[in-house]
């Protein structure tokens, strides 16, 4: 074959720099604990995965324990799947913590779920019972009735949002509509149509007016009152008459003259005063007959406006009266001085009936607007208070805010449903997962069988392996182990040795199946653990039985081993002589507690023996390498060993000396190199050759140190 290189440069921190080189078809290498030996496993995998076939065989890979089966999961697909499943119940069991109901006060997305569902119906019930509560109240309020017998929180709601509240006068005027009976119409007042500034510019113009007698008489002259006692005195006499004041007979003379001094001009000045003196008193008297309007026919809600125009109606009644009469007096006035211009008039002219008239078209139409519309106008004010209730009772609970914890809860609710849905959207796919690699396990009852028949065959009665039907997920590749008396073992119970040899002989006996066309390179690491007698000449047998016609095939084994006794039987060798040198590659993993050094074993002098042999080989590399504290580790231990093969009970005696420095010394790995016990590699090698005299076995030291 040819010669298969592994480059250790990578690995400077544990081996000496240098290459495994592979020239044979079976190797075998031996080491430490702690020397490596995993290392050049994956290291053979890692730079020959592509050219070769790589099989590794590493503890129970090809074994894995199914605990929900109690069985184990028996072939390395299933075993890896059985892993892949193990994980997938972590996950699973760990998102169920979050998404069912725990059993304590733990708190996760189910929890969070059911406080945020519940949070959100206690405030939903709360904000329920407030519209229960108030659309009763409003149902039954009275006097007045302002709600029909089927309002309900329903109703109640749709009025939230045009809901306000109403000032005192608004409440008592659609109170007072409520309750208000029909009325008749409302006829319309009629106002006085007058412009009272006219009335000034007349009684103005009249008052500047005056007429000046044809024939003065001396002693009426200036003087108003001679003049209006004469004048009533013609109206009153006639010519020739005795007059009553003085009794003496109006002369015809006297006639004619008072009759040139109040001539026609006279009279049409008097007449035309009468007239308008007239005018204003039928003024007056149309502005006497204006009426306010009847309070009585008024409903409740103008009764404070109808007073107002009352008020107003006569209070300008007022106002024009005695503006009228102002002008009445004056030109009552002017009539006793018609011979002389009188000043004109200078006074405020009053408001007209105008603008009262217009509020009260305005008043009275919407009065009796009222009558005609009254059901309807009663209604809209059945509305106006339920709004107003509806506010009242949405202000005193509180309601935005109220509304505003419930949205904030609703969102907190809908999030934590969200997650919950989430966690268990993720916990289905999780579970989809897990079926998915139940059903990419595979049958190995053909390998199952070839491995109770070895067991059998080889004596080993402890356990059998029997096929499990899983009914419940249908996972194929499941065994349980039946004892020798004839009853299901739990894997619990399973040594680790016989988890061992399941996992070595399924790994074995798979070899046989069709590899891919790239050779193969099959790597045992370490395969042999805690096996009893029977175990190790098994997996002995099965392992020669391997390699015996390996030379036909495409195959290269190597077998890594720190069972020095495994190493030294599980080649071919007879009556003590190693046949093995020459056909096959050997190695010895050596290291100095930091580093390994690779050394090939070529020939019977510098292959191993037993560990206890071993034992003074390593003392020895400690002693050339000058390592005194290295040296107590193996003394200890050759001491020990001989101790038990012997059977004696005390190696020491008397010498104190050597059982303290070798008990003592016993360090940790990392302390090692420590320089404590304060001996040079000779005084340690005398003291353990003292111990060995003492005990009269001075050759058996002398043997071992020499041969070693």
């Amino acid at each position: 074959m040819n010669e298969i290189i592994l480059s250790l440069s990578t690995h400077t921190d544990k081996f000496v720099n240098q290459d495994l080189r592979i020239s044979k078809k079976v190797n075998f290498i031996y080491g430490k604990n702690g020397t490596g030996k995993t290392t050049l496993a994956d290291e053979f995998k890692n730079q020959h995965g592509e050219s070769y076939e790589v099989r590794v065989f590493k503890d129970f890979d090809g074994v894995a324990d199914n605990n929900r089966l109690d069985a184990i999961a028996l072939g390395t697909i299933n075993a890896e799947i059985q892993g892949e499943i193990d994980k997938a119940d972590v996950i699973i069991l760990n998102i169920r913590k979050d998404t069912d109901e725990p059993k304590d006060n733990y708190e996760n997305y189910f929890t969070r779920n059911v406080k945020a569902t519940d949070d959100h119906k206690k405030q939903l019930e709360k904000i329920d019972e407030f519209f229960t509560k108030t659309a009763q109240y409003i149902k039954n309020l009275t006097n007045p009735q302002i709600a029909k017998t089927t309002y309900n929180k329903s109703s109640l709601r749709g009025e939230i949002s045009a809901a306000s509240l109403l000032t005192d006068t608004e409440l008592k005027r659609n109170i007072a509509t409520i309750k208000a009976e029909p009325k008749e119409q409302i006829p319309e007042i009629v106002f006085p149509s007058v412009t009272l500034s006219n009335y000034l510019a007349s009684t103005n113009d009249i008052l500047g007016t005056y007429v000046n007698p044809q024939q003065p008489i001396p002693e009426l002259q200036d003087n108003s009152d001679k003049q209006n006692f004469a004048k009533e005195g013609m109206r009153i006499h006639e010519c020739g008459g005795v007059c009553v004041f003085c009794g003496n007979e109006i002369s015809k003379k006297r006639w004619e003259l008072l009759g040139n001094y109040f001539n026609d001009a006279v009279m049409q000045l008097d007449n035309r005063i009468d007239r308008f003196i007239k005018k204003i008193i039928e003024e007056i008297e149309k502005i006497n007959n204006v009426k306010g309007i009847n309070k009585d026919n008024v409903y409740e809600e103008f009764s404070e406006q109808v007073k107002l125009i009352n008020l107003q109606i006569k209070a300008t009644k007022d106002e024009c009266k005695s503006y009228l009469n102002e002008l009445k007096e004056s030109l009552e006035l002017k009539k006793k001085v018609l011979f002389t211009k009188s000043n004109e008039m200078v006074i405020v002219v009053p408001n007209d009936f105008s603008d009262i008239e217009a509020e009260c078209k305005i008043l009275i139409e919407r009065n009796n607007t009222l009558s005609i519309n009254l059901k309807k106008e009663q209604e809209k004010s059945k509305e106006a208070i339920r709004s107003h209730e509806v506010r009242k009772a949405l202000t005193d609970f509180e309601y935005e805010t109220e509304n505003g914890k419930l949205s904030i809860l609703n969102t907190t609710m809908n999030d934590a449903k969200q997650a919950l849905i989430n966690k268990k959207s993720e916990l289905n796919q999780e579970i989809s997962k897990r079926m998915d690699l139940i059903a990419q396990t595979k049958d190995e009852e053909m390998v199952a069988n070839r491995i109770n028949n070895l067991l059998k065959s080889n004596g080993v009665a402890s356990f059998t392996l029997e096929l499990i039907q899983d009914n419940d997920e249908n996972q194929k590749g499941q065994y349980r182990v039946r004892g020798h008396d004839g009853n299901i073992r739990s894997i619990v119970e399973l040594s680790k040795g016989e988890k061992n040899i399941i996992a070595f002989l399924y790994f074995m006996l798979a070899l046989d199946e069709e590899s891919e066309s790239k050779p193969r390179i099959i790597i045992l690491d370490d395969p042999m653990t805690s096996n009893d007698d029977t175990m190790q000449y098994l997996m002995t047998e099965e392992i020669k039985k391997f390699f015996k016609d390996i030379d036909q095939t495409k195959n290269c084994l190597i077998l890594l081993t720190h069972n020095c006794h495994f190493f030294l039987n599980v080649r071919n060798n007879k009556a003590g002589q190693y046949n093995s040198h020459n056909k096959h590659g050997n190695f010895h993993l050596r290291s100095d507690g930091k580093l390994a050094t690779i050394q090939p074993i070529t020939n019977i002098n510098d292959d191993l023996k037993t560990s206890y042999d071993e034992l003074w080989n390593d003392l020895i590399d400690m002693y050339n390498q000058g390592k005194p504290n290295l040296m107590l580790v193996s003394c200890r231990r050759i001491c020990e060993t001989y101790i038990k093969f012997n059977h004696i009970s005390d190696l020491f005696g008397s010498n104190a000396i050597a059982k303290k420095l070798f008990d003592v010394n016993m360090h940790s790995i990392d302390d090692l190199q420590a320089e404590m016990n304060g001996r040079s590699v000779d005084d340690i090698k005398n003291i353990l050759k003292q111990v060995f005299i003492q005990n009269e076995n001075e050759d058996h030291f002398n043997a071992h140190w020499s041969t070693s």
